[in-house]
């Protein structure tokens, strides 16, 4: 958790600075959130990796705080859409029953991608209705699929390659390599 973290927390930081320049381009406001899946890409790895209850929202706090150290613009609120994202993923992983299939992997990345701009919204204290509720809706639109292609589908893809490679397992190893000793 703590290396998926790490990783998701310097590339997390990255974006949001990359995100913050953007700002600067005229009509570049939603295109941003197409990319926010790769934030919860590091969420929904944990949760098919390590398949425990709990494990997107610690690794997701634990990228908060990378994210905070890296320099992250929004501040302290990073804790805040972070354990949104990260309960998020791991209630779509329990409400599917745990199940590791592809469609559990785009929910999860595709719901917990969709909740930062309502943590936005909500952080702003927005009013939710005209104008600020369309472009709330689009941009949750371009989260979902981000969600759902950047951190669902891309993530089920990695397990499965790491599986495959013999990197990672359906279960940890349960008696030591033959030929090798303990102390």
């Amino acid at each position: 958790m703590a290396a998926l973290a790490a990783l998701g927390g310097v590339s997390g930081a990255l974006l949001s600075m990359l995100r913050e320049v953007s700002h600067a381009v005229p009509g570049l406001g939603g295109l941003r959130q197409l990319l926010a899946g790769i934030h919860v890409l590091w969420l929904v790895l944990a949760m098919g990796l390590l398949r425990k209850p709990g494990a997107a929202t610690v690794t997701c706090l634990l990228k908060g705080t990378v994210e905070l150290l890296s320099s992250n613009p929004h501040g302290l609120f990073v804790f805040l859409y972070c354990a949104a994202a990260g309960i998020s993923v791991d209630l779509i992983w329990l409400l599917l029953g745990r199940r590791d299939r592809l469609i559990t992997y785009m929910l999860a990345g595709a719901i917990g991608t969709a909740t930062a701009p309502w943590v936005f919204m909500l952080l702003g204290l927005l009013p939710p209705g005209g104008v600020v509720l369309r472009v709330l809706l689009l941009l949750t639109g371009a989260a979902l699929v981000s969600g759902a292609l950047l951190a669902g589908l891309l993530a089920w893809w990695l397990v499965r390659a790491l599986r495959k490679a013999g990197v990672a397992g359906a279960h940890p190893p349960s008696s030591p390599v033959a030929g090798s000793t303990r102390t």
